[in-house]
């Protein structure tokens, strides 16, 4: 048990902890040099071994492509926590919770957890799901999805595109939330038995940040996970571009902050 205080990090699909750890330097910086948080990045333990496992182009020719897809493998980030191959279909994701439960078991305890997209919606799960799993493990002080979004399916049962595009084209939250549900595979992770969100009996702050013009994960998806939690618990941000983790210090700063409140204890 270290007496550091200590926030694990977690990229998204097809980052390793080094190019998190480069594209969130706004915050981490602040993080480790003003505040004294140790900042954790782990890579994520599925391996893409070849880009023809992707399902979107990665260049406009396949030249292109397989330029693309070498400077991945070379810098490592050619990892995922899980294969989205379908509803209720998330190949490799009950691994990658173990392993980063058994990362946490070895190397924490941690106060708080940051996730960046596919990384984001692993660390709303294993918030929930920790004292589960880590029972002497206290709850995260603070939690932070960066691009977050849940698994979730359509309630109707209707799988198709035009449904599903459909639902995300909705603009506020709740009735966003009326026409989706968790998906089976992850509820567990997220509920208890009685299917109540374990999120709104946690103490943690929860931190969400988002892009209002991301395309890749909607803002409607982002900010569904606040459902999951008490509203005294969340801190909404928001700022103007896409699908990345902003360094703008008008945006860093004030979440700084709720980290030095949560860690340090400073008012």
């Amino acid at each position: 048990m270290s007496g550091i205080s200590k926030v694990l990090c977690l990229p998204g699909y097809l980052q390793s902890g080094s190019t998190l750890a480069r594209k969130s330097s706004g915050l981490r910086k602040i993080l480790s040099k003003k505040l004294g948080i140790q900042v954790d990045y782990i890579t994520p333990c599925h391996k893409i071994k070849s880009r023809h496992e992707l399902s979107f182009p990665l260049g406009s020719t396949e030249e292109e492509s397989d330029k693309v897809w070498s400077q991945i493998v070379e810098n490592g980030s050619n990892a995922r926590w899980f294969d989205a191959q379908s509803a209720n279909n998330y190949i490799g994701l009950e691994e990658s919770i173990r392993f980063v439960v058994d990362h946490i078991e070895k190397n924490g305890p941690y106060d708080g957890i940051i996730g960046f997209s596919q990384g984001a919606a692993m660390a709303v799960m294993i918030t929930n799901c920790l004292q589960t799993y880590l029972p002497a493990h206290p709850p995260f002080k603070i939690s932070m999805p960066v691009s977050g979004f849940c698994l979730t399916v359509p309630r109707s049962g209707d799988l198709s595109d035009e449904n599903k595009q459909r639902i995300l084209q909705i603009a506020d939250v709740n009735e966003y939330a009326a026409e989706v549900e968790l998906s089976d595979k992850v509820a567990k992770y997220l509920c208890n038995s009685n299917g109540d969100s374990t999120g709104k009996s946690l103490p943690t702050e929860i931190v969400l940040l988002y892009g209002l013009n991301d395309s890749i994960v909607p803002p409607i998806r982002s900010q569904y996970v606040k459902t999951l939690y008490n509203e005294k618990q969340v801190h909404v941000f928001e700022h103007n571009g896409g699908h990345f983790f902003p360094n703008d210090k008008q945006i860093v700063q004030p979440i700084a902050e709720l980290f030095d409140v949560k860690i340090n204890g400073k008012l």
